[in-house]
């Protein structure tokens, strides 16, 4: 009988872990099999599909400042929603929250991460690391949280090819060249002036302001 997303959760909460996942997790545990894999390698119906392959809309790519292009969570989450139904997909966390030792004893920030899994229709998806580096003088740890969960959700996502347009070379450098500007700006709280990326719809925000030079 298919097990519900709750009793295979259960299930590996049982199961003894360390920082990394194991294919060793699938055996058996007190008398009860993982069955996370079981339909592995299944297509969702096409319906299904042509959801998750839908085009980003142009107006929802968001332009970092060094020219990395992402979409926000809810574009994310919207698609889900549309193609398994609303509560037809969720995100479980696999561990808690971890904090992993610093890079440099002078940074001021904790590096965190936590595993998810993403499961739709009671079908096992994929899983990944969320991460984020939290700054707690002036950052909630519930928002760090959040951020973890969003990075963790957008990985689990590729594998669907949710905004697969993400990780093609070509198309991320044409929506940039059409959209994009990159020209040097400051950050008048520091005076530190840098080549940075913004949409050309969009003005810099505060601390940042267009510099026409640097020196």
């Amino acid at each position: 009988m298919q097990r519900s997303v709750r009793a295979v959760f259960a299930l590996r909460a049982a199961v003894p872990r360390g920082f990394a996942s194991t294919a060793a997790e699938s055996a058996e545990v007190e008398g009860e099999i993982d069955r996370r894999f079981e339909k592995v390698g299944i297509p969702f119906e096409s319906s299904v599909t042509s959801v998750l392959s839908t085009p980003i809309p142009d107006n929802k790519v968001l332009l970092a400042r060094d020219g990395t292009l992402s979409v926000p969570e809810d574009h994310y989450k919207a698609l889900l929603n549309q193609a398994f139904g609303v509560g037809g997909w969720a995100l479980i966390p696999l561990d808690d929250i971890k904090e992993l030792p610093a890079m440099d004893p002078n940074q001021k920030y904790v590096p965190l991460v936590r595993e998810y899994a993403l499961y739709a229709h009671e079908r096992f998806v994929s899983q990944a690391f969320g991460e984020t580096n939290f700054y707690s003088a002036n950052q909630k740890y519930s928002d760090a949280a959040e951020t973890i969960k969003a990075s963790a959700l957008t990985r689990c996502c590729k594998d669907l090819g949710v905004a697969s347009e993400l990780w093609d070379k070509g198309w991320t450098e044409r929506w940039r060249g059409k959209y994009g500007i990159q020209e040097w700006a400051e950050n008048v709280t520091t005076q530190r002036k840098a080549q940075m990326w913004r949409r050309k719809d969009e003005d810099w925000a505060w601390p940042f302001k267009r510099s026409t030079f640097y020196k």
